[in-house]
């Protein structure tokens, strides 16, 4: 029996043009980027294969608000213990800062932790390296004082009931842990991109609760010499009143974070902000952690539930719509799909690989790890560099 001519992939094409697919342009709008960089060229990002430049007004050429000549007149947040200082400062400039979030101890534990653990992972050959600086993923497995910091435990972080109260208030009760991760600037790195965290959302531009809220938390005293956080303060009002695939004029310009160690910052997801640039000589370490709505993400785990069978006859179409195709916000295995596009069949992003090792018994997760730890431990074959290596082969043989 013959397909209808109308199933046909030459008759689907042939009756598909532009002016006829639905919601055409709502999806090409490529807002609100496009108003944005039109109205407000200095939030370009710099060309990384060029060295970076301080001139022309560019946004990482900037100051923290107390010193820059138009923020200087605002009573921008400041750190706080007092929680309904939180809520006002949230609602109205898409940021709080928390005052003493980590205790003194705490503090101290976990930057040593985090700083000592970077380390190794550039001993052991498997450092993470962006343009900004090295970045340490899936904390959770790096040291119990992260897995505290995920689930508010006051032993590990003394502010969780308040960050606890907050969230719940701005995401709802039930709330799950997106991501994990430490983000470094280093000296002579670049700065982000001003984004925001929501993004994936876009052309959408939630009007009321964000669907992202991220907790930042802050091991060093950070300020405009070692590549505070950049920030445009309100900005997520401004994108909130453009609305869906709306347009944005001229935004006011970004500043650098201040804040002491120990500080914990929540912010926004539809808040523009992107990690600094490092004037100083050592790297500045933060520690973002994203959270969204339960339900943002599949129903059916497929990556655990498709038997392995399945699995390996699947082409790679059936395996980008089960999840095997990681991107930046979505999928990502220790650091590995930073930066894919989720597309069937990009190499950079296949986590098919992560599920065999599973299967087989021989994933080798990056645990704790130092300069001093077992010379098996930094010589140890681990799954995600052996994955990474991979996406190298396959790039030099012209796959990618």
């Amino acid at each position: 029996m013959s397909v209808p001519h109308e199933f046909t992939p030459e008759y689907v094409n042939a009756n598909s043009p532009k002016e006829a697919l639905l919601y055409a342009d709502f999806f090409t709008s490529g807002e609100p980027w496009k108003s944005i960089f039109a109205n407000n060229p200095w939030l370009r990002p710099p060309d990384t294969t060029k060295p970076l430049e301080f001139s022309d007004g560019q946004y990482w050429d900037t100051t923290i608000g107390r010193k820059h000549p138009y923020w200087s007149q605002y009573d921008l947040p400041q750190p706080t213990k007092e929680i309904h200082q939180m809520r006002a400062d949230l609602r109205e400039w898409g940021f709080c800062l928390i005052e003493d979030a980590l205790s003194g101890d705490q503090c101290k534990r976990f930057y040593e932790r985090l700083w000592e653990q970077s380390e190794g992972e550039r001993a052991a050959g498997v450092a993470y390296d962006s343009p900004t600086g090295q970045m340490v993923n899936t904390l959770v497995n790096k040291g119990r004082c992260f897995g505290q910091c995920i689930e508010q435990d006051p032993a590990g972080v003394q502010a969780g009931p308040v960050i606890e109260q907050i969230m719940d208030e701005t995401l709802g009760p039930g709330w799950i842990c997106h991501s994990f991760l430490a983000i470094g600037s280093d000296p002579g790195g670049y700065p982000q991109g001003l984004h925001i965290d929501q993004g994936p959302l876009l052309p959408w531009m939630t009007a009321e609760a964000p669907a992202l809220v991220n907790t930042m938390y802050i091991p060093q005293d950070v300020d405009e010499v070692n590549g505070g956080t950049l920030v445009i303060p309100g900005s997520h009002r401004i994108l909130i009143e453009a609305g869906n695939a709306g347009e944005v004029g001229q935004l006011p310009p970004a500043i650098n974070l201040e804040a002491p160690a120990g500080t914990v910052m929540l912010f926004d997801g539809r808040l523009l902000h992107g990690t600094g640039t490092n004037r100083s000589e050592r790297r500045r370490y933060v520690a973002v952690m994203s959270n969204v709505k339960a339900w943002m993400r599949t129903q059916e785990n497929w990556v655990v539930s498709v038997a392995s069978d399945v699995l390996a006859e699947a082409s790679p179409k059936l395996k980008h719509r089960m999840g095997f195709s990681a991107l930046t916000y979505g999928a990502t295995i220790e650091g590995f799909g930073l930066g894919a596009r989720g597309q069937a069949g990009d190499v950079f992003g296949d986590i098919e690989p992560f599920r065999a090792a599973v299967d087989s018994g021989t994933y080798e997760r990056i645990r704790e790890l130092s300069p001093d730890s077992p010379r098996e431990d930094l010589e140890r074959s681990y799954t995600v560099q052996v994955a990474m290596d991979r996406v190298k082969a396959a790039r030099e043989a012209g796959r990618q």
